[in-house]
């Protein structure tokens, strides 16, 4: 059974990594912002793995005969390749981000309005996963337009409970399914959150370290390139002294050593400076 589990873990591993390199890796190679790096990377992984979790909701869906996730899965998973496309056109990631974002937003809203209104925690989860895909990868303002569009379709739903309208449901809803399902959408959704988010950030501080270390090598090839200058006019500076007093000639021996001694004090302030920095 281990080798099972393995062997899936690593086709799934191959099909993310070739999947990774053919959308995202020549865009990745000519963004040299690391934060922009990083958000395109977010986008590629909300959508490559919500499009796996769909796969799992589009067989439950058809386990229960619900007709209109049948039909507003398949819309979602074609505007996310839409999206994944995009992004390998090199469109910008805000611009992927709010679409991909607008459409986890606005389909699952049309699944739970036509399955009774459903606002179990696999809805509000995804709900959640695409505003916060607003935030991090458009602004705050359209993130806060779309809050007031969710937080609209709530007030609906709660007009529409409150007074007992009638909606139609989809005919393969079953209230005691949603409820056996739950679980395990839910825990899909957690894995899925885990997975976008928790990368995401381990992106960003990779990426930071990365820069650090690149900068901190270039920090210690500028002492390296100052400090062989210094040598090298004091090491000049002491063969003319050598030169001066086999000569007798004290003026310039003199000389000498006062560049020296300066010459040593300016690499000593340097080495003191960046101990600073």
């Amino acid at each position: 059974m281990a080798k099972i589990f393995r062997g899936a873990w690593l086709f799934t591993k191959n099909i993310y990594l070739s999947t990774e390199k053919a959308v995202i890796g020549k865009v990745l190679l000519h963004t040299s912002n690391t934060y922009e790096q990083a958000k395109i990377k977010l986008i590629f992984d909300y959508i490559f793995f919500y499009i796996a979790l769909l796969m799992a909701i589009m067989l439950l869906a058809m386990i229960s005969q619900n007709e209109i996730n049948m039909m507003v899965i398949p819309v979602l998973i074609a505007t996310l390749l839409s999206c994944l496309l995009l992004l390998k056109k090199g469109v910008s990631a805000a611009f992927v981000g709010l679409l991909t974002s607008l459409s986890t937003l606005s389909l699952p809203m049309l699944s739970s309005f036509f399955n009774n209104q459903d606002l179990s925690p696999k809805y509000a989860m995804i709900w959640m996963m695409s505003i916060l895909l607003c935030y991090i990868t458009v602004n705050l303002r359209t993130t806060l337009l779309w809050c007031l569009i969710l937080c609209g379709y709530l007030s609906a739903v709660a007009y529409i409970k409150l007074n007992h309208l009638q909606v139609y449901v989809s005919p393969g809803y079953s209230p005691t399914f949603q409820y056996l399902s739950n679980p395990v959408i839910i825990g899909l959704y957690l894995l899925f959150l885990i997975r976008a988010l928790g990368q995401y950030y381990r992106n960003i501080i990779s990426m930071e370290q990365q820069r650090t270390a690149e900068k901190q090598k270039q920090h210690l090839s500028l002492i390296n390139q100052n400090l062989t200058k210094q040598f090298l006019l004091v090491k000049g500076f002491s063969r003319s002294g050598k030169s001066a007093f086999a000569k007798g000639e004290l003026d310039i021996l003199d000389a000498c050593f006062s560049e020296i001694e300066k010459q040593c004090g300016t690499a000593i302030d340097y080495l003191n400076e960046s101990q600073e920095e």
